[in-house]
């Protein structure tokens, strides 16, 4: 298998680290290694209708490490996971983690260069998100490595600047899934008219080249004002456009908007966004998002509860026909029962509308657990979740399950 540059990015930057943590004297920098030992009872390990249960064992060895210096930062999290089936519903289920990213100083306060690599799974449909339901099903590893030199200037007291050009390489595991490249060339300006207020311009040119389908050309510009009313508090409103010309002579046209507020106190904090964005599936579906999103966060002496609720409706790129909505609404909390020990619970809704043909499911989803950290290197924890999908139009989603996983993470 020809390896993309996304690992090319990541044996770089994990080579570079190595080297810089020996040299202590002249950086700040730190090394530190792990071990996640979990045992997980699933009575639907293929989350499907197709219902079997499994004892899952899961070995994760893994390190975090950083290195800080005058002329570049760098930082890499890696964990290798592997899953032991102890009744054989699946083998070979092993994956990576990593998360590395690096910036280098060529010419302080002016020219930079971004590297980064990501690789985790994901799901396979981008309206769905599967990655609570099971370990693996309905999802697929995705590695993600960009390299970005760019450029920031300051014309004047009140003007920044920002250009540069960026490269994506998107690589996904699976068979039937679609690997691309991205090249893009960005400007961000943004001049600020008072202490409070500014206005930002956002220029973006993509060339994507998936390996299957259609490739384009896009120009994307968004341009508005920001305004800080209060400390921690702002108000911001973009507007703009999008348009894509397709290889295969499809051309579309769409408005591209993002507006929001934030409202932060010592204890309470509220944001309520909305916008459109365009995102690319693991099976090559471009989709169009438009989301409205509503959070609130109730700061505790022990604790924090957050509500949220979004309205999310998805359109297809090339078609401009508006494909699938969804609506979604739940809690999240953490509670500090003592200084060791913290419990937390989450409770969403979400209901998914597919247009063509019109069909609902329901998803009812809960996640509890507690954790106990013992002195600074162990930490234990015990969590429950249980997921159910319901539906009178399609079959295949009228399914639940219920996921106990017990695990032990050891830092030295």
């Amino acid at each position: 298998m020809k390896l993309s540059l996304a690992h090319s990015i990541l044996t770089a930057t994990a080579t570079t680290l190595l080297l810089a943590c020996t040299q202590a004297k002249a950086a700040d920098s730190s090394f530190t290694p792990s071990l996640t030992v979990s045992e997980e009872y699933t009575d639907n390990v293929y989350a499907s209708t197709n219902k079997r249960s499994d004892f899952i064992t899961s070995i994760l060895p893994g390190f975090a490490a950083t290195y800080k210096a005058p002329l570049w930062d760098w930082s890499l999290g890696y964990s290798f996971a592997y899953h032991y089936y102890a009744r054989n519903s699946e083998t070979n289920d092993n994956n990576h983690n990593i998360n590395a990213t690096g910036l280098v100083k060529i010419i302080d306060e002016k020219l930079f260069l971004e590297l980064s690599d990501v690789y985790t799974k994901v799901s396979l449909n981008n309206t769905r998100d599967t990655t609570g339901d099971s370990i693996s099903n309905n999802q697929t590893d995705q590695n993600i490595g960009t390299v970005s030199p760019y450029l920031v200037l300051h014309p004047t007291t009140n003007l920044n600047f920002k250009a540069g050009y960026r490269y994506i390489n998107t690589w996904y595991k699976d068979s039937g899934t679609v690997n691309k490249q991205d090249h893009q060339g960005f400007v961000n300006a943004s001049y600020e008219l008072s202490p409070k207020i500014s206005i930002t311009t956002d220029y973006t040119f993509t060339r994507e080249l998936p390996e299957r389908g259609s490739s384009f050309y896009r120009h994307e510009l968004l341009a508005g004002p920001r305004y800080e009313y209060a400390e921690k508090s702002f108000i911001f409103a973009q507007g703009g456009f999008v348009d894509t010309d397709y290889d295969n002579g499809a051309h579309t046209h769409n408005p591209s908007w993002k507006a929001g507020i934030n409202y932060t106190t010592d204890t309470f904090v509220a944001v309520a966004t909305a916008g459109t964005s365009f995102a690319d599936d693991p099976l090559g579906n471009s989709t169009l998002t438009t989301s409205y999103i509503l959070s609130l966060t109730k700061n505790m002496k022990q604790g924090s509860l957050t509500l949220i609720g979004t309205y999310k409706e998805y359109e297809d790129g090339i078609t401009e026909q508006t494909t699938n909505k969804s609506y979604s609404g739940g809690m999240k909390s953490s509670l500090d029962l003592t200084p060791d020990i913290k419990a937390n619970l989450g409770f969403i809704y979400e209901k998914y509308h597919d247009l063509d043909p019109s069909s609902y499911t329901d998803k009812y989803f809960a996640d509890t657990g507690i954790s106990w950290l013992i002195g600074k290197d162990l930490n234990l924890s015990l969590n429950y979740k249980y997921i159910d999908y319901h539906s009178a139009e399609t079959a295949s989603d009228n399914y639940h399950i219920n996921r106990v996983i017990l695990a032990a993470t050891k830092t030295f």
